[in-house]
Formats: C-alpha cells, structure tokens, sequence
C-alpha cells in the first residue's frame, strides 16, 4: 500500500480512486472565511481537494475570533482570507491554497471570467443581490460546455457549481444551484442483478449442471440458491405458458414447490431460494427513471460537446434497443450476492455472471466507439472504466435538473411552499425568515438584530415577512411572530456549533457534487437547532 493510498484509505472505501481523482482535481473558491465557510473547507482540504481560493477583503475581529477556530488572537486585525488560508493549509499539505483580499464583486469587475476556472463557488456571508450575480455567472457556466471529461463534467471548461449557505443563531441553511448534475454511482443499496425470470445460456446450463436427486447430503444441501430458483422457475413456466408467477397466489404457490424439494429443515439453500421468490418474480425490465433518461433530448441530441454521460446513456440505449445482443436488457451488473454454496461452485457462478458482464461492456463499448465517432471525437476519449461504471450501475443512474435563484425568486413553487408551511413540524418557516431577513437588508442596509436595539426590528421583519407570504398568496398567520423574535435577537450572530454543523453537512453535499458519486440534495437545507430538526425543499 503506497502512502497516499494508507493517508486516505478510509475515504477510498467511499469513493474509490475515481472520486479521489475528482477531488483533487477540483478547486473551490470559497466567498468570506467565516466560521461556516472555514468549516465546510477544513472537511474538504482533510480528504485532498487539489486546491482552494479564499476571497475575502475583511480583517479578523474579536467576533471571528469568539465563533472561528481558525482564526487566532494573533490573527486580529490580519487579513482574514491570508490567516484562515494559512492555517487550514496546515491540515494537509496536499492541498494548496490561494487568498485575494478583494471583495468577490470587485474582483468579478476586474475580471468578468474569473468564476470560470472553479469547479465550485462556495459563498457566506454575502447579500441576496450579490448571491443572484454570482449564481447567475455560474449558472451560465454550467450551461457551457466545452468538450467532455468524463464524470460528466465537460473538459473544455469545467461546470461552475454555485452553493450558497447561511448561519443565523440557531438557524442554517445551504443552497445548491447548478443546471444538471448527473451520477453515474448512486451506490445503491444493491446492485446484484440474478436474472431469474431471464436468464441467459449460460447461466440455464449452470442450473442444468446440478444434481438434484445425489444421494450426498453435503452436495445436495450446498446447490446454491439461484440454482434451485432456475430449476423451479423453469418447471413454472413450462406449465405455464412461458410465464413467471404474477399474482400472491402464484407466487405462494412457487414457494411451496420450492420447499417440496427439501430434505430436512436445515436446507439454508432452499431457504434462501424461497426467501428470494417475490424479488426473483418481478420481471427484469429497464425502470422507469431509465427509459426517462433514454428519451431525454440530450440522449436523442449528442453533439461533440455533449458530457460523456449522456454519450455513453444514449451508447447502453442502442444496446437495449438491440434485443439480439442485450434480450431488450440494461447491461448485466455482474455482481451477486452472498449465498449458501460450496467455493468451487459459487466461483463459477461469479464467473459466468462477470463474464456475461464483460460481454454486455464490451457491445457498449463498440457503441460508444461509433458514437465518438460519429461526433468527431477521438476514439478512446471514453475509457473503458468508465464505461464498465455506467454499465454496472446503468440502472441506478440519476439526474438533477436544479432550479436556478431566479426562479426560485421570480416563479415561486406557491403550491409546494403552501403545503410545506401546512405542516407544523416543517422547518420552512426558517426558510421564510431567512428571505425575509435579505428584504430587510435591501431596505435598511443592515440584517435584523444588528441595530442598537433588536426588539425594534421585530415589526419591520414581521412586516417583510407578510409581504412575502401574500406575494405567495398565504396567510400572514402562516409563520409565527416568536420565530421572527427569535432571529432578530440572534443579531445576525453566528454560533460556532451551528456552523461546524452546517459545515459538515455542506462538506458532504460537495463531495458529492464534485465525484458525481451518491445523490446531493435538491436544493435547499434548512436547520433548526432549536429543535434539531431538519429539511430539504426544492424551492
């Protein structure tokens, strides 16, 4: 074992060297070093992001120093983004760090592209106004794209994700924005995919092959269970017309030819056959969210830009759709589970199921050859591992189309925000007061609570809370006046525990994001820590 691979071996068991590569590919900008945002880098710079910016013009204050732990008395009156850089730099000298001490808006006037060599934007403490500029930035560059690089990031220029996250008190919440996010690794829960009710020729012959009348009572109580479950299978279908049981009846009715066939109550074999009955009887089919995915328009429309997931989606379509080759089957995954059954035999069962794997990767893999080509690209700029991920998990594949800020603030989900504040338990009404906090920004340049006396801002909040609920057509009523209390009297604070939460919640969603491994949230986190509870909303 080299010493990278013992210095992160516990995340490799997540991720594997495929997301470990993306990580240190990537490079995060991150808008104001507050407590929430050193947090949120401090998780990322410890499993090797490849490099990180801080911009921030603000020095370190008393305040920075009472909710930050990055930030030291001998850091005061320092430059904040130089002092926090240098101190996460500390954590792992893999990682190299940048700062610009210069506010994001000025640095943006100074260079309208500069968002475009990050492959995420992470911003705190910034107004609503300057979250819709970056964001929209962003947002255009995730709309353009150059060639692609696999994970479905385009080469050319990579997609700027935008992630804007906010502590208030006891208060957090974080908000993702980014036209589409594809993942090929969901990691589902299960990906062992035995074909019963389908299977090919070589694995009927390896059902064929057992004896099932041998008078050797260790061999007999080691048939492995996929075995018995073809044998039995077949003889259903022989007796009817070809098909596997449908009803509960049938299925039943399966089960109990299946126990017929026991010895003694210690057949685990038998056992673990007629526990897989009701999964084995559900017919092998492309789901639903796949055939979604096959005939979006960016699987009908490939160009040369096209990202590579989408290449290769439309690659494994072709192959579907030619049932000579595929039987009208996504690619077999090539993993089965753990069963009852000697090694000899259980080897090569793994065997023919990696086999038949392999075959379906490689008739993908001539598609997506022809399709490269076809595109003007140069062959071979799929790899084969990428292709043998898609197969594997073409099943569970994913996509998430975001909503952008401006429509989340221009075209307002009105019914869907309805029914969130209908729940008492939800924490939307955090979301609510949140907005409602950057209106009272835009009126008096300043957050609830910052004035000399914070219950003097309780009106006027309540006030900008009305008028966002009737812009949604809702009761006043909907969001109670102890919350908007509440969140004048944090002043706008920040509470360290708060922010080292939020922190690690954010650090996972981006890690996420940046592997295009596991499914992030869609799109907005809100905390409560007054209750400990929390949401997602796709607002």
């Amino acid at each position: 074992m080299d010493a990278k691979t013992q210095k992160y071996d516990r995340q490799l068991r997540l991720w594997g060297n495929s997301g470990q590569e993306a990580l240190e590919s990537a490079h995060i900008l991150l808008i104001n070093a507050t407590a929430v945002g050193c947090e949120i880098l401090k998780n990322l710079v410890l499993p090797g992001i490849g490099q990180f910016t801080i911009a921030d013009q603000g020095t370190v204050t008393q305040n920075d120093i009472g909710s930050n732990f990055f930030l030291d008395f001998e850091s005061l009156g320092k430059s904040r983004a130089e002092r926090a850089c240098e101190l996460l730099g500390e954590l792992n000298e893999d990682v190299k760090g940048n700062w610009v001490d210069k506010d994001i808006l000025s640095i943006l006037k100074e260079t309208p592209g500069y968002l475009a060599q990050f492959s995420m934007v992470i911003a705190t403490d910034i107004t609503r106004e300057t979250a819709e500029k970056i964001a929209a930035l962003c947002w255009v560059n995730g709309l353009d794209t150059g060639a692609s690089a696999g994970n479905g990031s385009p080469a050319g220029k990579k997609k700027t994700t935008f992630v804007w996250v906010k502590t208030v008190g006891l208060i957090g919440a974080a908000r993702i924005a980014v036209p589409e996010h594809a993942i090929v690794e969901t990691h589902p829960d299960n990906v062992a995919d035995v074909r019963i009710d389908s299977p090919f020729p070589e694995l009927s012959d390896y059902a064929k092959s057992f004896n099932f009348d041998t008078e050797d009572g260790l061999e007999f109580g080691h048939i492995p269970y996929v075995a018995i479950l073809l044998k039995y299978m077949e003889e259903w279908k022989q007796g009817h017309e070809g098909k596997i049981p449908s009803t509960y009846a049938e299925k039943n009715q399966l089960k109990a030819n299946i126990k017929s066939g026991m010895r003694s109550a210690d057949d685990e074999n038998f056992e673990e056959a007629v526990n897989s009955v009701l999964r084995s009887c559900q017919p092998t089919v492309v789901p639903s969210d796949i055939k979604t995915i096959f005939n979006d328009p960016k699987c009908e429309n490939l160009t040369a830009e096209s990202d590579n997931f989408w290449i290769l989606a439309r690659a494994v379509r072709e192959f579907v759709n030619d049932r000579s080759k595929s039987g009208g089957l996504l690619p077999l995954s090539g993993t089965i589970p753990d069963m009852k059954a000697q090694t000899d035999s259980y080897v090569t069962l793994q065997s023919i199921y990696k086999t038949k794997a392999k075959q379906d990767v490689q008739e993908v893999s001539n598609i997506t050859e022809s399709l490269l080509e076809s595109l003007g690209l140069a062959p071979g700029s799929i790899s084969l591992q990428e292709i043998e991920s898609f197969c594997k998990y073409s099943a569970f594949l994913k996509v998430i189309r975001y909503r952008s800020l401006e429509q989340e603030y221009r075209q307002p989900n009105t019914k869907q925000i309805a029914s969130w504040l209908s729940d008492p338990d939800s924490v939307f009404p955090h979301y609510v007061l949140l907005r409602a906090s950057d209106s009272f920004h835009d009126d008096h340049g300043r957050y609830p609570g910052e004035g000399e006396n914070w219950e003097d801002d309780v009106d006027q909040l309540h006030a900008n809370v009305a008028t966002l609920l009737q812009s949604w057509g809702i009761a006043i009523d909907a969001v109670s006046k102890d919350l908007t209390h509440e969140i004048c009297r944090y002043g706008n604070g920040s509470i360290h525990n708060i922010a080292s939460f939020i922190g690690g919640v954010v650090s996972q969603e981006v890690i996420k994001l940046i592997t295009h491994q596991y499914i992030p949230l869609d799109n907005t986190f809100v905390f409560d820590g007054t209750r400990s509870v929390t949401g997602v909303f796709a607002v």
